[in-house]
């Protein structure tokens, strides 16, 4: 399976957005493909104004997620890398890859998480999306190639 492909991903200067708005593009893929609605995404951000910037998990990767919702068509994942850094909540968690996670159930998306753990546990994986120009670079990482 492969986890991330051309259709799920964005890449944006993030030049004057918010936090909020590199959720809300980070979700636009799977709101696209009706995978998700706008109330998973209001739910995202309600989530990270009450708790606070936890969804922050590792150097400029945030990993937006909410709940399951039964609005949630199928688990799925989609990113958006902005070029530049965008403040996550604060000043402290500046962020530049978005993974956006959705589930309808409490199990579907076990299998996306591990695909994703082995890609943003390998220290050159994650330096190859940082560093990726194009959508096509940023795929490329995920399918291995």
């Amino acid at each position: 399976m492969e986890l991330l492909g051309k259709e799920q991903i964005q890449q944006v200067t993030g030049d004057g957005i918010s936090w909020q708005d590199a959720i809300t593009l980070s979700a636009k893929p799977l709101l696209d493909k009706k995978l998700i609605t706008t109330e998973y995404i209001n739910s995202v951000i309600s989530i990270c104004l009450e708790k606070g910037p936890y969804m922050n998990i590792g150097p400029q990767i945030v990993l937006a997620h909410a709940r399951p919702l039964s609005s949630t068509k199928q688990a799925c994942i989609s990113l958006l890398k902005t070029t530049q850094e965008v403040s996550f909540i604060d000043n402290k968690h500046p962020a530049r890859l978005w993974f956006f996670l959705a589930t309808p159930d409490n199990t579907s998306h076990v299998a996306i998480m591990q695909q994703l753990a082995s890609v943003l546990l390998n220290a050159d994986k994650v330096q190859q999306l940082l560093a990726a120009v194009t959508i096509d670079d940023l795929a490329n990482v995920f399918s291995g190639e």
